[in-house]
């Protein structure tokens, strides 16, 4: 049986881990105007839920522009900062979140999931021009 990882060595190996910030650290680096207004469960659900309905918009959408790229990448960097969060007040109880262990680490796993989606939109902007 594989040990799941607990709150603590999540925290320790991904709190600040740059892999975790790929897309916040281009798009809102000294910018806290997102980090602050994420409060809640909820908050990191609707950043998650705007970013997959922004890929899927751009999947759907044949010609892609400059703009669109970037609004990808903005939607990912604020899903990041949102489980960047997470994982900084997972022990304060003055936080809202409500994620155990395996949740967490599922979200960090999304990441990067979501970091390979937006690489393949990427591309196909590259074979476009």
């Amino acid at each position: 049986m594989k040990n799941e990882p607990t709150l603590l060595t999540l925290r320790a190996e991904y709190q600040y881990d740059n892999k975790l910030k790929r897309y916040s650290n281009r798009y809102y680096v000294n910018d806290n105007s997102v980090y602050s207004r994420i409060q809640s469960n909820e908050d990191v659900v609707r950043h998650e839920n705007y970013f997959l309905g922004t890929l899927e918009q751009l999947r759907k959408n044949y010609d892609l522009v400059e703009e669109d790229i970037e609004d990808l990448g903005k939607a990912m960097a604020r899903f990041e900062i949102a489980v960047k969060k997470v994982i900084a007040c997972n022990d304060n109880p003055h936080c809202e979140f409500e994620y155990n262990a395996s949740q967490l680490n599922e979200l960090i796993q999304k990441i990067f999931k979501y970091h390979a989606l937006v690489d393949k939109i990427n591309q196909r902007k590259l074979f476009q021009d």
